[in-house]
């Protein structure tokens, strides 16, 4: 690999919209066949620099400073028409990418649009489908994909074109996972097929498990690290980036362990270092003595769904559910797409029928009575239980991002001098403070699910119902919004995350529950679903990486 494909020669970008440069003074290559990883804090310029590879945003958006190279070429003045035949592109959102009815009909698109034969179409639909394991899905729509399938179809989409260069947006935001892995490992296929990659995500920890060539990191708009993911993982900067630590690193730090003495300390199958073993065996039985709190006083209930079953025509979604949720407990509810979980969640919190079962809490002036959802209106039950959707774009309503939160302080009638210094708190808790007076509309995604979580939270219900509330946010960012929800917690909430997110399962969830084919099927602590890797493939969960290593200690030891 010694040909650059991609090279940007001083590249600055500064939208028309605003007064500060995006992206400044830029120099990188990537090398033709490698693999590069794009990393930084939400609002970096990641998404304009991807936007700048493939010309979606021109000089037409914002003023350009610099070059772009492609293939050795400068790319002045060149449309994204014609770069699409150098840039294949895969966007965050696939359904926006979905332009056939059927899986057949949008691979081919492309070349039917080059008004190639219907016989060479044909064809090259067959191989990129059948390299893709996409043959058996070809004559499906796409309400019919999973996540997965959905980013397969998409690459094949731009592959079958030939496109030398494929730019992923976040591949796994929406990806359970073990679905995650999987696409993953379709895309270290196509780079071993001599397929330049460049990639944008913030799960670093899963990225690393397939290997990684070159990393690019950004932070407000500078190239602040370019080199290999060894030395990035190395780099006594590398919190000051703002970057999700992988879950094995932090348990060797946490452990007292200098990273500068690890080996191989990009692979945690491989990872070593003199004394490693014995320094962690000895923090892990610290930490089991510390952790150690005896038996404890059985809570008190916040909320109860006794025997819920529902189901869409003849299709039983839920098949006799009964949970109680605990108040100060932060419960997180687990299964692969289909089992229930938002079902569940929504028929919790009354934006769905009960068919048969009932919810039903204690009443807050007497606590001998019993409050059935079934006899509240939706108003009346948000005072116990507040929903967020996986969805920003269903929650906000369009004003300043300060009046998203204020609004429901406002029907509750609360006094201003309150509802400003409660509104300010929660904003920089999750890291909104300084787009307080944007419009919603204006924030990228992550912002938006922030701002959608802290709308509902402030109200302080009952319970809070969060649908994978860390999807697609950046480590300080998602930090920031769990120590909040962490403090309502602490006030007395009980909270429950719809989530596939690893490390909120094992560093904040109290309890674990898991709905299999709508059914409950166990409910325990994170440490113990880490330990029942049965149930951990019927969730679509995979090992957390800290635990992997743990194992491998455990294992040479037994062996010493």
């Amino acid at each position: 690999m010694t040909d650059s494909v991609l090279q940007f020669k001083d590249l600055s970008f500064r939208y028309h919209s605003q007064a500060e440069e995006t992206l400044k003074n830029l120099n990188f290559t990537i090398q033709k066949g490698s693999k590069t990883l794009v990393l930084g804090p939400s609002g970096s310029g990641k998404s304009t620099l991807i936007a700048l590879i493939n010309a979606l945003v021109t000089e037409k958006e914002g003023e350009i400073d610099g070059q772009v190279f492609i293939n050795n070429e400068d790319q002045a003045g060149t449309d994204s028409f014609d770069r699409s035949l150098l840039v294949g592109t895969i966007l965050q959102d696939t359904d926006r990418q979905f332009v056939g009815l059927t899986v057949a009909e949008d691979i081919a698109f492309v070349l039917e649009n080059e008004a190639e034969a219907v016989e060479k179409l044909r064809a090259a639909v067959a191989n990129i489908a059948d390299k893709l394991g996409l043959t058996n899905l070809l004559p499906l729509g796409p309400e019919a994909l999973s996540g997965g399938q959905k980013q397969r179809v998409a690459m094949a989409g731009v592959l079958v074109g030939n496109s030398p260069i494929l730019v992923l947006d976040e591949p796994l935001a929406s990806l359970d996972p073990q679905t995650g892995q999987a696409v993953l490992a379709t895309i270290e296929q196509l780079h071993q097929d001599g397929i330049t990659i460049i990639m944008v995500e913030h799960r670093l920890d899963e990225v690393l498990r397939q290997g990684i060539d070159h990393v690019l990191v950004l932070k407000n708009g500078e190239l602040v690290f370019d080199g290999q993911a060894e030395d990035l993982l190395k780099n006594p900067r590398f919190h000051d980036w703002q970057l999700t630590q992988p879950a094995y690193l932090s348990l060797v730090e946490q452990s007292g362990y200098s990273l500068q003495n690890l080996e191989h300390i990009e692979d945690v199958q491989t990872v070593t270092g003199p004394n490693l073993k014995q320094q962690l065996q000895q923090a892990q039985k610290a930490k089991k003595t510390a952790v150690d709190k005896g038996t404890q006083d059985r809570p008190t209930a916040a909320l109860d769904a006794e025997n819920l079953t529902y189901s869409y025509g003849d299709r039983t979604i839920l098949d006799d559910v009964s949970l109680t949720i605990d108040a100060n407990q932060w419960l997180a509810l687990i299964g692969e797409n289909g089992s229930g979980k938002s079902t569940l969640a929504r028929l919790i919190a009354g934006f769905l029928h009960v068919q048969q079962g009932r919810v039903f809490s204690k009443s807050d002036e007497d606590k001998n009575v019993t409050v059935d959802f079934a006899e509240l209106s939706l108003a009346e039950q948000a005072r116990y239980v507040g929903y967020v959707s996986q969805n920003p774009n269903e929650m906000l309503i369009g004003l300043s991002v300060f009046e998203e939160v204020a609004t429901g302080l406002r029907l509750h009638h609360v006094a201003e001098d309150v509802i400003e210094e409660t509104v300010h708190f929660a904003l920089k808790k999750a890291n909104l403070y300084p787009y307080r007076h944007w419009q919603s509309q204006s924030l990228s995604f992550g912002q938006k699910r922030r701002l959608s979580v802290l709308s509902v939270a402030i109200l302080e219900p009952k319970v809070l119902i969060l649908d994978e509330p860390t999807a697609g946010q950046d480590d300080v960012s998602a930090k920031g919004l769990l120590e909040y929800l962490r403090l309502l917690q602490d006030s007395g909430i009980a909270l429950v995350t719809v989530t596939h997110d690893m490390a909120l399962i094992e560093k904040w969830a109290d309890q674990v529950v898991s709905l299999v084919a709508g059914r409950l099927t166990a409910k325990m602590t994170p440490a113990e679903l880490f330990s029942q890797r049965s149930l951990l493939e019927q969730t679509s969960l995979i090992v957390p990486s800290d635990q992997i290593l743990l194992t491998r200690i455990e294992r040479e030891g037994s062996h010493d």
